[in-house]
Formats: C-alpha cells, sequence, structure tokens
C-alpha cells in the first residue's frame, strides 16, 4: 500500500471492445475526489469516447489537439463541481493515434500534469489497440476490466504475454459479469499478476 501511494498516473482499458453508458475511470475519479485528492480525468480512447458524453460535455476539442501541438492543457480542460474533477476529453481523432501518443506531447502533458494533481486517471481504449501498450508503459499503473468466457480467441496467454511485453504494472483488475468456473478465473488473474507480484495490490 506504501507503493500505492506513488502512483500518480492510471490508466484503465479492457480486454474486449466494450459499448456502455457509464465508465469505471469516470467512477474512480469521482471516489478519489470525494477524498480531497485533486483528480484529472483523461478520455484517451480516440476509437470510441465516452467521458464527453457521462459528463455532458462538448468534445469539439480535446486531448487529440493537445498532442498535435494546437492547444494547452488549460484550453481543453473543464471542471466538473458536483464531481469535483477536472476533465480533459478526447478531442477528434486527428492522426495516427499511435503516433500521437507515442510522442514527446504524451509524456510532458503527463509529467506536466503530476505536478499539478494528486492522481491522473486516464480512461483508456482496449488494450488490443497498439497506442494503448504505449500508455501502459508510460503510466504508474494499470487497471484491467476482463470478460470470461466472451471470446474464445482470448486466451489467458495471449493477455498476460501483451501485458509483459508492454511493461505495464497491474494494480488491479475489475471483472464484467461472474465467470461459471470461478476457480478457473482465479487461476487466470494469479498468472496475470504473478510477473509483478511487488505491485500486486489483489486480485
Amino acid at each position: 500500500m506504501n507503493k500505492l501511494k506513488s502512483i500518480k498516473s492510471i490508466l484503465v482499458t479492457n480486454t474486449r471492445s466494450y459499448s456502455d453508458s457509464t465508465s469505471v475511470a469516470a467512477d474512480l475519479s469521482g471516489l478519489i475526489a470525494q477524498s480531497g485528492k485533486r483528480v484529472l480525468l483523461v478520455d484517451a480512447d480516440m476509437h470510441q469516447p465516452i467521458i464527453h458524453q457521462v459528463f455532458n460535455l462538448p468534445n469539439r476539442v480535446g486531448l487529440s489537439d493537445l498532442l498535435s501541438g494546437e492547444r494547452s492543457p488549460s484550453e481543453i480542460m473543464h471542471y466538473i463541481k458536483e464531481a469535483k474533477i477536472h476533465v480533459i476529453t478526447s478531442g477528434k481523432a486527428k492522426s495516427n493515434p499511435v503516433e500521437s501518443v507515442h510522442s514527446t506531447q504524451m509524456i510532458q502533458f503527463l509529467q506536466g500534469q503530476k505536478d499539478q494533481f494528486d492522481k491522473i486517471i486516464i480512461h483508456g481504449p482496449p488494450f488490443f489497440y497498439a497506442e494503448t501498450a504505449i500508455m501502459a508503459a508510460l503510466v504508474d499503473g494499470v487497471i484491467l476490466m476482463i470478460h470470461p468466457g466472451y471470446a474464445k480467441s482470448e486466451t489467458s496467454k495471449a493477455i498476460i504475454e501483451k501485458f509483459q511485453r508492454s511493461g505495464a504494472t497491474i494494480i488491479g483488475i475489475v471483472m464484467r459479469n461472474q465467470p461459471k468456473h470461478t476457480l478457473n478465473q482465479s487461476a487466470f488473474i494469479d498468472r496475470l499478476l504473478s510477473y509483478d507480484k511487488g505491485m500486486r495490490i489483489g486480485s
């Protein structure tokens, strides 16, 4: 838990494309803000952005404009008084998302906001997108949403290997829909977290 205190940036991602009217990243941001922390919520999903819908915000400009060098953080940031969080929406995708994320602007943005906020929560695209793996390596921790039994091709081995290659640190797992075989799912979670037990805070 002492190590958890040093985690300032967190990416929330899925093992598959998932359409929903809610966001775990948004919920997490609200919970942290309630404890008195300064929280920034960023929508980095250029494929299916949702944060602007959650908070009924415009999405004409956002993260994509910042990464292209057209806007500064202060120009695209919203403050949600009720939730006590700051929000940056995705904006309209302008180029290849991989090139945008794998840029000096993204690194500078994250570093700069760490000085301004206690926690940065990123609503990311599904993990099978290349830019998500890049973001996972840039942040301090990753929260992974899994969907047991959704796709036969989504094997535990493939998921684990992709996380290992990305260099991501998994700090939490959210399970969508209770699996039929709990023991098998528990074994998968143990394997997923086993390569970085030093940062494990529970499954």
